[in-house]
């Protein structure tokens, strides 16, 4: 009896197909203090990344680990304002890349973060989705393959003779 027992957990354990190893997503970090504004893009994002939302400044950041591909930032919230939120994600982690995704439209200041801050976006929220869902795709590919750079230059180093000058 004990022998029919093992018998059929075994069959059904070697029938059984080893699952595949499911693939990790890319963290995507949403900082909005809109709950309407967090609750669509992470609808909009939730099939293909890993979406954490944050209703401040304060909590985002802390939030934001080496782990994180991308960063979507508001500009303006109460407390920490997103330029700050930036400065502050950006001296602990200046891989992550972070869009900036704003109500307010201002010419000077859009320019002021992509030339001078150097942040990878920013998109109108009253925009078209598709130009944002866009750049997500492309500054999490670009965190890939800046991450997968670092690994190698690490690893290259790892294996280099001490120097002895």
């Amino acid at each position: 009896m004990t022998t029919a027992k093992f018998t059929r957990r075994f069959r059904g354990a070697s029938d059984a197909t080893p699952e595949e190893p499911q693939k990790e997503r890319p963290i995507v970090v949403v900082i909005d203090d809109d709950p309407r504004m967090r609750s669509a893009l992470a609808f909009t994002l939730r099939h293909d990344y890993d979406v954490r939302l944050y209703a401040n400044a304060q909590e985002g950041i802390a939030g934001v680990t080496e782990m994180t591909s991308l960063v979507i930032l508001d500009i303006r919230m109460p407390g920490i304002d997103g330029l700050t939120a930036y400065l502050k994600i950006k001296a602990l982690y200046p891989k992550v890349p972070i869009i900036f995704y704003t109500a307010f439209q201002d010419i000077l200041e859009k320019q002021d973060l992509l030339s001078t801050h150097k942040a990878f976006g920013y998109f109108d929220k009253n925009g078209d989705v598709s130009g944002l869902k866009a750049a997500v795709e492309k500054a999490v590919q670009h965190h890939s393959v800046v991450s997968s750079m670092a690994s190698a230059q690490k690893l290259v180093r790892g294996l280099m003779p001490p120097d002895d000058h």
